[in-house]
């Protein structure tokens, strides 16, 4: 009985090739969009609109996958089904009947006693009772298999919604050619990049070398708090705000946590570490209790001393008078008023205790 399955694994390999190039061109384009030499507030908003829609496509990838796993689990299940029909339309024709394309079965065996040709009637009846129902299972797996399929993919179509033409129209929306230098930055507090990735490497494997998994949803708190615990809130790189929060760490690493993943239907956090060539790494991490590795946390170490404070040993200003440090103007100033020594004209300078008004003598 023919009842292909080729288009379903075609379909699973078509997917995954689809996902696999699309995530490449999403992320290649932010990559361009954080490497441009472009400052500005247009410049940000292409960063954050790229980011967005790379994560954004990350989504519609796993959902790909889990189509594709979906796909060729059917395609499985559907040959096993198929076989089975198989298996009882050659017993039927072992055992002497003819079972034609309508799956009707018929005795090829003539003459005998009527008793015979009764058995071998009832026999007939069995084996297409056998074959009937088994193709009926064929059918109802077919039609589980397409809805099954349907519901996978479904919304891949309108993640990506049409922008509307510009009508070839050119709009300057930023001319600066710099902006001023930022602030120092706050001292670094919490895990560095570095110290994330070498914890993120130890975790289970995923689908690609930076995507990883732990146990339960527990680890996965628990790495988000280590991770974010010095961090602060930052506006959300997810296409819709009810899709998770994001947190921005004293280093510039972000950490989104996303609920319930289409892939999974349990959260998911995504991890954006920055390179030392300036570009950015992405990592996600998923909940996966057959392949994930509890996270290998580093003990965080006592916190740093404060040193006591020191009693300062310089004097303060002299009274009345804006002094420098040490009590010192810092500007030259009168050392004598007018007629307290006969000099003549005011003198501008240090004053000198040991000085005599008689070296003023003309």
């Amino acid at each position: 009985m023919a009842w292909p399955t080729d288009h379903l694994t075609e379909a699973a390999s078509h997917w995954e090739a689809v996902g696999e190039r699309s995530y490449g061109l999403a992320h290649g384009v932010w990559s361009d969009a954080l490497g441009a030499d472009w400052r500005g507030e247009a410049a940000d908003a292409l960063r954050t609109a790229t980011h967005a829609d790379m994560l954004s496509t990350s989504v519609v990838v796993d959902q790909l996958q889990d189509a594709a796993t979906v796909a060729r689990s059917g395609a499985s299940e559907l040959e096993a089904a198929r076989s089975q029909i198989r298996y009882a339309v050659e017993d039927a024709r072992s055992a002497g009947f003819q079972v034609g394309e309508d799956l009707s079965v018929t005795d090829r065996m003539v003459g005998g006693s009527a008793a015979e040709r009764a058995a071998r009637q009832a026999a007939a009846q069995a084996f297409a009772g056998q074959i009937g129902g088994r193709a009926a299972q064929l059918v109802s797996a077919d039609a589980q298999v397409a809805a099954r399929i349907t519901a996978a993919v479904a919304g891949v179509g309108s993640t990506f919604p049409k922008v509307p033409s510009s009508n070839g129209q050119v709009h300057a929306v930023d001319n600066r050619t710099f902006k001023e230098s930022p602030g120092k930055p706050p001292s670094p507090k919490g895990p560095s990049a570095d110290d994330i990735r070498k914890v993120l490497e130890k975790l289970g494997k995923g689908s690609k070398p930076t995507y990883k998994t732990v146990t339960s949803p527990e680890d996965l708190q628990r790495l988000k708090q280590w991770m974010t615990e010095h961090g602060g809130a930052m506006e959300t790189h997810y296409p819709e705000p009810d899709m998770g929060k994001w947190t921005r760490l004293p280093d510039g690493s972000e950490v989104g946590e996303r609920v319930s993943a289409d892939s999974t239907g349990k959260n998911v956090l995504d991890i954006d570490l920055p390179k030392p060539d300036g570009g950015t790494e992405y990592w996600k991490v998923h909940i996966n209790p057959k392949t994930g590795e509890v996270p290998d946390i580093p003990a965080i170490g006592p916190a740093e001393a404060v040193p006591p404070e020191v009693a300062s040993t310089e004097a303060g200003p002299v009274e009345g008078v804006a002094g420098g440090p040490a009590g010192i103007q810092p500007w030259p100033h009168l050392v004598h008023t007018p007629g307290s020594i006969d000099h003549g004209i005011p003198i501008l300078g240090e004053d000198d205790p040991g000085e005599d008004a008689r070296d003023f003598k003309h």
